[in-house]
């Protein structure tokens, strides 16, 4: 191999920089709105919106989030059987899923820090890295379709969503799930894409993670929902498009759990004189579905690599 072939093709570098100014275009879009918005607010309006929030909202929203947790961990579940079957211990399965998706959360470039996560937990049971980077794209599919689910039955169920579309778009994604569930029940074992191949679920377990992602969007949005002024946030219905387009917004920012650009999103959603509201819903919101998992998770991989290290050494 010669230097020049490591060289990113033309093709390449014109997608890394498209991927850079369309970053750049959300992050700095971003930071005006977050500025333009927080500089017309009272902090002690917010502060006091924060001590509003009912109690027992909180702990709904905790509730909620374990359930979004739980599913995510789920995702490595089915990932990792589907990659390596056999080979790791579910409780293994179990703790990488929690951690990794708790972390990469809150660090943010999921690709990269994933990838790097996994391996440390999953090489423990001789997992290689090539397949390591395979569970990464199983469970980036996973929350992908999860995602597509939950856009899916809400343009069904509130076709205005759609601005004058209706039910078409809603339609189009359900012909799409059919037909993925139909190439999955055709008995093909893999998915070949390029020099990349990586092994596919059954359409038994597809079908299972389509539910889980469902369940997992909508745990993730009554975490928020739960901390929102009943008032301002409407219908769960009405407030779970303005959630998942903030989601988007923010993994679309490639910042540290989307900050900055999800927020700015979810307040453009709604009036000035409601935003002080929204801003406390949003920081018990990061406090409980972000900082908490976050630290919590940090914790365990460390004591992971203290007994790691402990076994090593024996």
């Amino acid at each position: 191999m010669t230097p020049t072939d490591d060289k990113p093709t033309g093709r390449q570098l014109a997608s890394r920089v498209t991927k850079y100014v369309v970053t750049l275009a959300i992050v700095g879009a971003a930071v005006f709105l977050l500025h333009r918005y927080i500089a017309r607010m009272a902090w002690h309006d917010v502060r006091a919106a924060i001590d509003r929030i009912p109690r027992w909202h909180v702990v709904g929203s905790i509730v909620a989030t374990l359930v979004s947790w739980s599913c995510l961990a789920a995702y490595e579940v089915f990932a990792v059987q589907t990659v390596v079957p056999g080979k790791v211990p579910l409780k293994t399965r179990i703790f990488s899923g929690y951690t990794t998706h708790a972390i990469c959360n809150a660090l943010g470039f999921h690709a990269i820090t994933g990838t790097a996560l996994r391996y440390r937990v999953l090489s423990t049971q001789g997992v290689r890295a090539p397949d390591v980077a395979r569970i990464v794209g199983l469970v980036g599919f996973s929350v992908s379709m999860g995602f597509a689910a939950v856009i899916c039955i809400a343009l069904l169920v509130e076709p205005d969503i759609a601005n004058g579309w209706g039910r078409a778009p809603g339609v189009v994604l359900l012909v799409l799930f059919a037909l993925l569930l139909r190439w999955l029940a055709g008995k093909h074992d893999e998915l070949r894409i390029w020099k990349f191949s990586t092994p596919v679920p059954s359409v038994r377990s597809a079908s299972a993670q389509i539910v889980l992602g469902v369940i997992e969007m909508t745990g993730a949005t009554l975490a928020m929902y739960f901390l929102m002024p009943p008032e301002i946030a409407g219908e769960f219905l009405e407030f779970a498009p303005v959630y998942v387009g903030a989601i988007i917004a923010g993994i679309l920012s490639n910042t540290p759990g989307g900050i900055g650009a999800f927020e700015a999103l979810t307040l453009a959603a709604y009036p000035q004189e409601q935003r002080a509201q929204v801003l406390a819903a949003l920081l018990a919101y990061r406090v409980i579905y972000g900082l908490g998992p976050a630290l919590l998770s940090s914790i365990a991989m460390g004591i992971f690599e203290l007994r790691r290290r402990v076994v090593s050494r024996a």
